[in-house]
């Protein structure tokens, strides 16, 4: 009787629950002991389950019951179709498969591995999953996104949506890969007389194998990306490039994967600033907690060219002189309560806005009798240094 075993690419199941997945005969001594063999008559009919999350921990509900936290294993989920609900403190994923109940020897076991990532773009997983509704079909296998080439024992085969009548019972390593995204890898039996389905979602890059620096632009690399689902949304990306840091890795120069915290502060195409965490950067607090960040990354798209957009140019270079000064401007008290900030350091500048005594503002830049200062994400200008103090 094959083995069926299903692992991820990032994380190694416990070799108790690699046994436990797909279609399980003999493999059952190994997994169960001998208690199961003496008791495969009180199975009842019943169906497997195995479940596990690539990072961390998650629990795991069955038909809206907790059932318990991964790795988690049972040997006795009712046939037919069950939701499988996967959660842990921020994201949560849920499936729907249908289970076919334990036959003699043989139980026919659902295997669900996921990596819940930062969003429904960026995560990932795998589900297997035995029927007997077209056994001619000995393989089908259904991707996110489609048109990804698979692979058995490192042959390619196909390209998703895949089903073939033609691969013989046994056990194979399958490979899932598609241009700019991570592969996934399961090791699969297939039985003759069942289909075995598998369902994978890849997770979309959102990091090159190596980020390099702007000749330009010092300590500001570039992240930029082709695919138009990640540059979509760039806060969600943002987030997937801090996951992944700590996840995976990242490689910086070339010097090597570094699961330390990278980037200080990311920069999109838009000019829209995000923190080391994703979060956006709008209040001048949220400014100064970015003061002294050593590294960002340029959340671009490809279509732009190799240069910075004019609008990400100028969310650089208001954290630049941030970064340079490192002091804040604290407006004294003025004959009108409140103070002109101006477009230029002179009284013909424009006046942008006013700022109130008692407001205090990162500083950009010193002239001779005027001082730059930073007042929101958009809003920079020149105010009077006799009414400002500044502090380190």
């Amino acid at each position: 009787m094959a083995v069926s075993t299903i692992r991820n690419k990032q994380n190694t199941l416990p070799t108790l629950l690699i046994y436990f997945f797909g279609i399980v005969g003999i493999a059952l001594v190994v997994f169960f002991g001998g208690e199961l063999i003496k008791n495969l008559g009180s199975l009842g009919g019943k169906s497997g389950l195995a479940v596990e999350v690539s990072y961390g921990d998650a629990q795991v509900l069955v038909n809206n019951k907790i059932v318990g936290k991964t790795p988690f294993e049972s040997k006795s989920i009712k046939p037919g179709t069950n939701t499988v609900l996967i959660r842990n403190e921020t994201r949560e994923y849920q499936t729907s498969i249908k289970f076919l109940p334990a036959k003699k020897d043989l139980i026919y076991a659902v295997g669900v591995i996921r990596d819940l990532g930062v969003s429904d773009i960026f995560s990932s997983g795998q589900e297997f999953w035995f029927d007997k509704e077209s056994p001619e079909d000995s393989l089908r296998v259904i991707s996110e996104p489609s048109g990804a080439e698979v692979y058995l024992d490192e042959t390619k085969i196909g390209v998703t949506p895949f089903s073939s009548q033609n691969i013989s019972s046994g056990d194979y390593e399958l490979k899932i890969s598609h241009t700019g995204y991570e592969p996934q890898i399961a090791r699969i039996s297939v039985h003759k007389g069942y289909t075995l389905n598998g369902l994978i979602k890849l997770f979309p890059y959102p990091i090159s194998g190596t980020v390099t620096e702007f000749a330009q632009y010092s300590g500001l690399y570039d992240l930029s990306s082709d695919n138009d689902t990640i540059v979509s949304d760039t806060q969600v990306w943002a987030k997937a490039v801090s996951y992944w840091n700590q996840t995976r890795g990242v490689n910086i120069d070339d010097v090597g994967e570094n699961k330390e915290s990278v980037f200080g502060y990311f920069i999109d195409f838009k000019g829209n600033i995000f923190d080391s965490n994703g979060e956006s950067i709008v209040t001048t607090e949220d400014f100064q907690r970015l003061q002294g960040a050593e590294r960002g990354g340029y959340l671009g798209r490809g279509i732009d060219g190799d240069n910075l957009t004019k609008e990400a140019q100028e969310a650089f270079s208001s954290l630049s002189g941030l970064a340079v000064s490192g002091k804040t401007a604290t407006v004294l008290s003025t004959p009108t309560g409140w103070l002109r900030v101006r477009s230029a350091p002179n009284l013909s500048g424009t006046e942008i806005t006013t700022v109130n005594v008692g407001d205090t503002f990162p500083v950009i830049e010193e002239g001779t009798g005027w001082v730059k200062i930073n007042i929101s994400e958009d809003t920079q200008g020149w105010v009077s240094s006799i009414y400002i103090e500044l502090s380190e």
